[in-house]
């Protein structure tokens, strides 16, 4: 499972708890870049991420020629890169959404990639319920 979100407060008693019971094996991160590289690197089940996160130090070594493309008017907004992305990866994982973000446009944008959305903010006990549940749904799929 791979969290993805530059407020690790937001995540961090998901995280913890997911380690804690030996749920899922759990990497958090806090930029596209990173994100993209672990999603090379092994089959990530589950993501979770934000939208409002940055796209690293040195993206353009990671990031696919579609997101190269659009990196500078998305840079607010590194979450979209991240979901495009999602099409380079072989086996792409379950995506949920944890964000604050209410505009209908880019949320509309995101739809195809997403599973189900957590907004933010929203009590740490919500978010490791949908978090649960992806890996409830991710195993019935197996």
């Amino acid at each position: 499972m791979l969290f993805v979100d530059d407020d690790p407060e937001n995540v961090a008693f998901c995280v913890r708890t997911l380690q804690s019971a030996a749920v899922a094996e759990v990497l958090s991160v806090h930029s596209v870049e990173e994100a993209v590289a672990a999603l090379q690197a092994e089959t990530i089940d589950i993501l979770v991420m934000d939208l409002f996160i940055p796209l690293g130090d040195t993206p353009r070594a990671v990031l696919g020629p579609r997101a190269r493309k659009y990196q500078e008017n998305l840079g607010d907004i590194g979450g979209l890169v991240l979901l495009d992305e999602l099409e380079r990866v072989r086996q792409p994982p379950i995506t949920l959404l944890h964000t604050a973000c209410r505009d209908h446009v880019i949320l509309d944008l995101t739809r195809e990639r997403v599973a189900r959305r957590v907004r933010k903010p929203a009590p740490a006990e919500v978010l490791l319920e949908a978090v649960l549940e992806a890996i409830r749904e991710r195993r019935s799929l197996e």
